[in-house]
């Protein structure tokens, strides 16, 4: 099937690129030509490369638009990956439904909704050792992508990572469903209708140095940065970090921070640590996690209201909280006036310069997106 260029997409992911990834990015791939590459120019091509795949190869994917396609088992004994082949005109995968193998990389992709899936467009359930690096992803481009495309699910997977890539323009970016081993680090999340991360299942999870911003709430919804939950869990899910993230309202509207919630009541989360995040500008829920875990800790984390809107750090009788700041604190469901260890901060209206000011003293942001570097240096 040939592949068809469209300009201004084309022009779109190479600015989109440019401006998150930069000219220095650590997502380049190794130096084209490898006598183990693979070219390919077509979706038909693309699955056929996929399924020969033995492990040390690279799939390489010219500029164009790859139409959705689904495959089964691929599994290769090693890592192979699929990366563009021209870093300057990346290869638009538009959907994929992936379920059981493993050992793939998905690196320096636009990975952009066409609107067609029943769920999220891209869907890998049962792969194993998984990544995703430096991807554009994105719903359909305006205001449709908004309103009702939602981009990456990994259900059921083990040993997974995404990392340096730029989610934008959609309901939801990304789904996590009982899942093990997750890795989402160094990512921008922002100009989204409700959710940034989102699931429930998963453990051993490590979400860290994420900027999340720009959300664009309508009607009923309940929009979360982050957010887990236990709605048709049958186990506890564990040893879930989340670590030095910069949430923040910005140009958008306010949603939740940091929700975590045991909705079936007796499924208490275990070994959760929630440290060094930034949340500037929410609604109530700045991070709030509603369970009676026996082994929850929050430690430097920073919740900083606006006058507009109340915003709290809200957790149970048993969590251990230490050098946190924030306006509020609710434990136990009761509001507690001073907390030991900890700083009450009054609601500021400086749209969170002056949190963001002091978080970001003498701190190394080289694990961040350049957008986060670059508002840091503005404000």
């Amino acid at each position: 099937m040939p592949i068809v260029s469209i300009p201004s997409l084309s022009f779109l992911v190479a600015g989109l690129a440019a401006v998150f990834f930069g000219a220095g990015s650590a997502v380049s791939p190794p130096p084209l030509g490898a006598a183990r590459d693979i070219s390919v120019g077509s979706t038909p091509q693309l699955i056929a490369a996929l399924k020969q795949a033995r492990g040390g190869q690279r799939i390489l994917l010219a500029p164009g638009i790859y139409p959705p396609f689904s495959v089964r088992g691929i599994a290769p004994a090693g890592r192979v990956e699929i990366v563009s082949r021209d870093p300057k005109r990346r290869a638009v995968m538009t959907g994929m439904n992936m379920r059981g193998g493993g050992n793939l990389v998905f690196r320096n992709l636009v990975f952009q909704s066409a609107g067609t899936a029943v769920q999220e467009d891209f869907l890998f359930q049962g792969v194993r050792n998984l990544a995703f690096v430096g991807l554009i992803a994105s719903g359909r481009p305006g205001r449709i992508g908004l309103q009702t495309d939602k981009i990456l699910l990994l259900r059921e997977c083990t040993d997974v990572s995404v990392t340096r890539s730029d989610f934008t323009n959609a309901l939801i970016a990304l789904s996590l469903l009982d899942s093990q081993g997750v890795t989402v680090t160094s990512n921008h999340f922002h100009d989204l209708r409700m959710d940034g991360i989102r699931g429930g299942g998963n453990s051993s999870v490590l979400i860290a140095y994420n900027y999340i911003t720009g959300f664009s709430p309508q009607g009923a919804d309940h929009p979360d940065a982050i957010q887990f939950w236990t709605s048709r869990q049958k186990n506890a899910a564990h040893d879930i970090t989340i670590l030095g993230n910069v949430i923040l309202r910005g140009r958008g509207k306010a949603m939740q921070g940091i929700f975590i919630r045991d909705e079936n009541g007796s499924l208490p989360y275990r070994n959760v640590r929630i440290e060094d995040n930034l949340v500037a500008g929410t609604m109530f829920n700045g991070i709030a996690v509603l369970s009676e875990s026996e082994s929850l800790t929050l430690k430097g984390n920073v919740v900083s209201a606006f006058p507009d809107q109340k915003s709290w750090i809200r957790v149970g009788s048993k969590a251990v909280l230490e050098g946190n700041s924030a306006p509020i604190y609710l434990v136990g469901k009761q509001r507690v006036r001073a907390l030991p260890n900890n700083q009450i901060m009054p609601a500021r209206d400086d749209g969170g310069a002056a949190a963001l000011k002091r978080w970001a003293r003498g701190r190394a942001l080289d694990r961040y997106a350049p957008s986060l570097r670059r508002h840091v240096e503005g404000v």
